[in-house]
């Protein structure tokens, strides 16, 4: 094992993976160890109901990886987004057509299969390193460098360390980094169904008091990835109907539109909280995606934000790098900071906002929800503009 690095990124998740890829891709000079404590070498991530969309944004970093034809192996494809408020008569419906450049707004996928290729991507990275299953004792920050005690007793060092170990980030805990926190109080139920009609690549969100319904569409046009918001508590009794009445439940939300459904996968349950954080930097460690911000997923946007972390980061690192600059500056991180919290904090604003309004079952509100949907989807300039600030999906 190398001991010397330029880069460590702590945390073999979705963010750590991409930024550990995004990273040693930008230069081949740059030398990264990726540190994580299972042993992601040897075990695939198995399904746990959870699908991404994934802005167009977003899979340009993938191509730049060399893993977008991998992943468009498994990806359904987001042509038409239709926006409705419960029963409401009233929708907003965003097509391709009304793209400037007629594109789809997005692919659907399964975090499994993104996991699976993004790592046996960093397999093949020369100058990328996966020390697992191993973690650390220690973190040392130096003036000039992170020194990282392993649990083995061996040591590493980089100029720059990266912090991608997630929402609860233990890294974020341990050097006590502020955050803001909230509970939505809501559950996510997340699977997979089939249907007797083909979904003709419309990705479904619609606004019900419990909290938002989205239907996503698979790569297999009779199949949908469902993400069903309730009250939380709610989501024991509904996780405990049998096949027959959570079927008939849901049906009630689906509509007619896919015909007759069937559930397919086993309904995993997540708690929805807002979680960020008040910097998104500590000396020469920096917080990406999860561990730097978690938001609701009213909008589909958390791992598109995780993404625009790594983008910047990855610009600044490689800028510095060739500059001969300290790619763990203080000049940078401030940098980092400075820009991702602006688009952090816009993204909070508006997930939560959105919830607030949309999740309530306010006659006043009803009316307003209404009345803005119709406005909207008969303004021609107002939908240009949610189309071009979607981030490319729900």
């Amino acid at each position: 094992m190398n001991h010397q690095f330029d880069i460590i990124v702590v945390g073999g998740g979705f963010s750590g993976l991409t930024a550990a890829l995004s990273l040693a891709n930008s230069n081949h000079h740059i030398k990264v160890a990726l540190l994580e404590k299972s042993d992601i070498i040897k075990q695939d991530k198995q399904r746990d109901g959870r699908a991404f969309a994934i802005s167009k944004s977003s899979l340009k970093v993938f191509e730049q990886i060399d893993i977008l034809e991998d992943i468009r192996a498994f990806a359904g494809v987001i042509e038409d987004i239709k926006i409705v408020d419960g029963n409401s008569p009233f929708y907003l419906h965003f097509a391709n057509q009304e793209k400037s450049d007629n594109s789809a707004f997005g692919l659907v996928i399964e975090n499994f299969h993104i996991h699976n290729s993004l790592r046996n991507r960093a397999l093949r990275q020369n100058n990328l390193e996966i020390i697992c299953p191993n973690f650390y004792q220690e973190i040392i920050f130096e003036e000039n460098q992170a020194i990282v005690i392993l649990d083995n007793n061996s040591t590493i060092t980089a100029k720059l360390l990266l912090a991608c170990d997630g929402r609860f980030s233990e890294l974020r805990e341990k050097f006590c980094i502020k955050t803001f926190k909230k509970s939505y109080r809501q559950t996510a139920l997340v699977f997979n169904i089939s249907h007797s009609l083909a979904h003709q690549n419309i990705a479904l969100e619609k606004f019900v008091p419990d909290g938002p319904f989205a239907v996503l569409p698979m790569k297999d046009d009779l199949e949908s990835s469902i993400v069903w918001t309730v009250q939380s508590e709610k989501a024991e009794t509904i996780l405990q109907m049998d096949s027959i009445n959570f079927v008939a439940q849901l049906k009630k939300l689906v509509g007619n539109y896919l015909g007759d459904i069937k559930l397919i996968s086993t309904p995993f349950k997540y708690n929805l909280d807002l979680i960020i954080a008040y910097k998104f930097y500590f000396k020469r460690m920096a917080l990406v995606g999860d561990a730097a911000h978690g938001i609701h997923p009213i909008a589909g946007q958390g791992f598109n934000l995780g993404m625009d972390d790594i983008k910047l980061l990855t610009k600044l690192v490689k800028e510095y790098f060739e500059c001969g600059l300290d790619i763990g500056s203080p000049t940078l991180l401030q940098k980092y900071n400075y820009i991702r919290k602006i688009g952090a904090y816009k993204m909070v604003g508006a997930t939560d906002g959105m919830n607030g309004v949309f999740s309530n079952n306010s006659k006043i509100l009803k009316t307003l929800r209404k009345s803005g949907l119709a406005v909207v989807e008969k303004t021609f300039f107002l939908k240009k503009f949610f189309i071009k600030n979607a981030g490319g999906a729900l």
